[in-house]
């Protein structure tokens, strides 16, 4: 194909001008050096999420070339491999910093999610702090009132027959003085307060009035109780906070599984780079003139004695 003469004039007068000069065209190619790379054109994520900035990398790029001037395209290919190697070890840094980021930020939700070996919580919320500590205070209320009630009963001389029905604060009685009770003492459900009462005054040597001071007692107990069990909430609301800094702590470092795996790709990226790095210093070497001496090799064989 023949160039016209008028093509030609028009040709020389481009190439005086210097090139592109509009902001679109130098954005275009300023990617240039990057898009011909045989490994930087797969080295850098370029779209979706996660995407990674080319000029970042083509800076980088420039950058170890001012520092370690190739010359020839065999040390061009080798600074390309350890940029792209550097490149990569940020990349394993960053999955690092989001391996200890995901720890930390689920750090809460996997203390109040840890359960026991039978599927129940080991620790409770706020919120579920705040309800079982309301639940105590009714139940303090509860006891509280029955004490009043029973004295009240007690000093009018009300016949124990009477609260037969009040099958909590029996049962409360029933926990006081079973070991009192024979082993093969054989109760009638419907019947259990009659009975108990038959027994402490029978076989115990318990006056009815007797029965009515243990029973009074021990809605004391079951206050103390609810009482006890309040204090053991707070104590578990104060120490929460100080037990998920410590799952933070903990999560600094990645699980054993995650360490492995990113110290097995480190190793791997970095054994490219300093590969890359020597054979670079090899040929610059040699280029300047420099005696350099082969690469050592070692072969190693196992024989079936060594493996044993």
């Amino acid at each position: 194909m023949t160039v016209s003469h008028k093509q030609l004039e028009a040709n020389r007068k481009n190439a005086k001008r210097g090139g592109v000069k509009t902001a679109g065209g130098k954005a275009i190619a300023k990617y240039n050096a990057l898009k011909h790379g045989l490994l930087a054109k797969e080295a850098v994520v370029t779209v979706g999420e996660g995407a990674e900035d080319p000029a970042q990398f083509e800076a980088l790029s420039e950058d170890l070339k001012d520092q370690l001037r190739p010359e020839g395209t065999l040390e061009e290919m080798l600074v390309e491999k350890i940029t792209v190697a550097y490149w990569r070890l940020r990349r394993a840094h960053r999955y690092e910093v989001g391996l200890i980021r995901r720890e930390l930020d689920t750090a809460t939700d996997n203390f109040y999610g840890e359960t026991t070996f039978d599927g129940k919580k080991k620790h409770k919320s706020e919120e579920e702090i705040d309800q079982e500590i309301g639940q105590a205070n009714e139940g303090m209320a509860y006891w509280q009132k029955d004490k009043r009630g029973l004295a009240k009963m007690r000093k009018a001389g009300t016949p124990l027959e009477d609260i037969y029905d009040w099958g909590g604060n029996w049962d409360g009685l029933l926990n006081q003085v079973e070991d009192l009770l024979p082993e093969d003492f054989e109760w009638e459900e419907d019947h259990r307060p009659k009975q108990l009462r038959e027994f402490l005054n029978g076989k115990a040597g318990w006056s009815d009035d007797d029965v009515w001071k243990a029973l009074i007692e021990d809605c004391d107990g079951r206050v103390e109780q609810q009482q006890k069990h309040i204090a053991a909430l707070e104590q578990e609301r104060q120490k929460n906070p100080q037990k998920v800094e410590v799952y933070k702590k903990l999560g600094c470092i990645p699980s054993k599984h995650e360490l492995d795996r990113l110290l097995r790709y480190e190793g791997a990226i970095e054994r490219q780079f300093y590969k890359a790095v020597n054979q670079l210093e090899r040929l610059q070497r040699q280029r300047a003139g420099d005696n350099v001496p082969p690469p050592a090799q070692v072969d190693i064989v196992l024989t079936e004695s060594d493996a044993a």
